[in-house]
């Protein structure tokens, strides 16, 4: 017999065998029992949780030579041909390459005839939100009143696109991810069962990369297999899976706790030249600032004893850790429109370092408050007449070399107040700051779009019209780039947030006031002097009458 996948070699053949999904099996196990079959089923959920699986194991349950029965014999003929596959009357489709109306109305035609060999006539559609609108409406009929001798069972990855008049016929299943737990230990069974020595730290690896996937998840080890020959472990299964490694990851963690851009680029450098892919790799470092800050909040003791992880957890606040999230995840978004993949690798690590910039040059700029005397107690009055006050000389001071006193235009960049009509005033001279000095044209063209609304508790907030939302979403990750361009024009400290305005209404032009006639004396004299006579301007030219 030729090779057979570890997925399918190692699929569930009876309903206990089904691993995760024991909401789905129960309901059914149950239905069988006591003879409600449904006649459509909807599996959802994601990409290898075992709704196809499933689905055979209701064909098998319906059709074996024991059954109706919640545990098929697998050793019927029943049971072995759809086993095989090749049972006549279980009909799988995939909906991706059989979508049109054509193939509903040859469906529709089939399922009037009983079954040639088997109990009932099973129907299993992969992919149902791939059927044309026009196939699924011209499947209605059928699902809503099939022969008794047939039962539907729609598979889908997107719920979202099945019509309701579709779902309300049917009875809906929602299949979840598997656990790591969960996968992890169907993987041990898989490699006891194939004699595969593999590390503990291995096995957790392949069933986090897989996300959730049981058959993902074997497709991966199977692969490792081949690639090792014999024994797998960690560094074999990032190998593979191209996943950057744990050291890699903690390495770029450390390097962004420092304002060093030298080593974002050699890190860079580094990371391409390793033939990695950007994609994963962004994905890879934002989930692991997620993994460090689950270790901070003691979320999770997975890496608690590793002394690394918490020298890292304790070098980042929660704000900071949730902002580098943010930053590597939308630079991971950003890549479908980005073909400059390693230009979008080096400003996601410069702007994961841009903060920490900010707040060392904040902290810097902070000058201590001076203490406040008391204020002097006056004296009694008295009513003796004083001595005049004889006028002293000023003593020169001697003036420190070393100390230099913050000047006043100092305080005046720090403590100067600033006014919403001035940022207005001023606004595209910050435009054109942002734009040149400061290196950010894109930044500029998409801030220039909105105008500054409100100024409150030095938050400065900037209004766009709903058809500038994209401008607005652009701008939110890069706001700490107009803060520093008001810094450094105003000298005013403001944290900039952005709203979504109304449209300002239109207002009806006025009629133009006609100036009264001026100079009386010199109209006469014209008219005296050229024999004239005093005409209304009615705008044409006289030149043309």
């Amino acid at each position: 017999m030729s090779y057979v996948s570890l997925y399918r070699k190692y699929r569930s053949q009876t309903f206990d065998d089904v691993i995760g999904q024991d909401h789905v099996v129960r309901t059914i196990k149950n239905a069988i029992k006591s003879g409600r079959i449904a006649q459509g089923y909807l599996f959802c959920g994601s990409r290898g949780t075992g709704k196809t699986t499933v689905a055979r194991l209701i064909a098998k349950a319906l059709n074996c030579t024991h059954g109706p029965t919640t545990e098929p014999c697998n050793e019927c003929v029943e049971c072995r041909s759809i086993t095989e596959g090749s049972a006549i009357d279980v009909v799988e489709m995939d909906a991706a390459s059989n979508r049109g109306v054509k193939d509903m109305e040859l469906l529709r035609e089939g399922v009037k005839y009983p079954p040639m060999a088997l109990r009932y006539k099973v129907y299993i559609i992969d992919e149902a939100h791939q059927l044309s609108s026009d196939a699924k409406d011209a499947f209605l009929k059928t699902l809503e009143e099939p022969p008794p001798h047939a039962v539907f069972i729609l598979a889908t990855t997107e719920s979202n696109k099945i019509p309701i008049t579709i779902r309300s016929r049917c009875q809906q299943f929602d299949f979840r991810r598997g656990t790591i737990e969960e996968i992890g230990g169907r993987l041990q069974h898989v490699a006891s069962a194939e004699n595969l020595q593999i590390d503990p730290g291995a096995l957790e690896l392949v069933a986090r990369i897989a996300n959730g996937s049981y058959r993902d998840s074997l497709s991966l080890l199977e692969q490792v297999m081949a690639y090792t020959g014999g024994a797998v472990t960690t560094a074999d299964v990032y190998t593979v899976s191209g996943m950057v490694d744990e050291d890699a990851l903690l390495e770029i963690g450390d390097m962004l706790t420092r304002t060093d851009t030298a080593a974002a680029f050699a890190m860079s450098e580094k990371l391409m030249r390793e033939g990695r892919d950007v994609r994963e790799l962004l994905k890879s470092i934002a989930s692991h600032f997620r993994d460090v800050l689950e270790l901070k909040v003691k979320a999770s003791s997975l890496h608690a004893s590793d002394e690394r992880w918490t020298d890292q957890a304790g070098s980042y606040s929660e704000d900071r850790l949730v902002r580098l999230i943010d930053i590597f995840s939308a630079a991971e978004k950003e890549l479908k429109w980005n073909e400059q993949h390693r230009l979008a690798l080096e400003m996601a690590l410069l702007k994961a370092m841009a903060r920490t910039r900010e707040a060392v040059a904040a902290s810097a700029s902070v000058v201590p408050a001076r203490p406040t005397p008391p204020p002097a107690t006056r004296p009694p009055l008295d009513d003796k007449p004083q001595p005049p006050v004889q006028p002293q000389k000023p003593v020169e001071q001697p003036q420190a070399q070393d100390a230099q006193q913050p000047t006043d235009s100092e305080h005046a960049l720090q403590d100067s107040p600033t006014t919403l009509h001035e940022i207005q005033r001023s606004w595209q001279k910050i435009m054109k700051h942002l734009a040149k000095p400061l290196g950010k044209p894109n930044v500029a063209a998409v801030a220039r779009e909105g105008s500054p609304v409100r100024l409150e508790d030095s938050v400065l907030t900037i209004g766009y019209t709903h058809k500038w939302d994209f401008h607005m979403r652009r701008l939110n990750p890069d706001r700490a780039f107009v803060e520093q361009a008001i810094l450094e024009v105003l000298g005013a400290r403001l944290k900039v947030s952005t709203m979504l305005v109304d449209e300002p209404e239109a207002q009806t032009p006025q009629p133009e006031q006609k100036e009264p006639a001026t100079q009386p004396l010199l109209d006469s004299l014209l008219i005296d002097t050229f024999d004239g006579t005093m005409v209304e301007d009615n705008g044409k030219d006289p030149w043309e009458e």
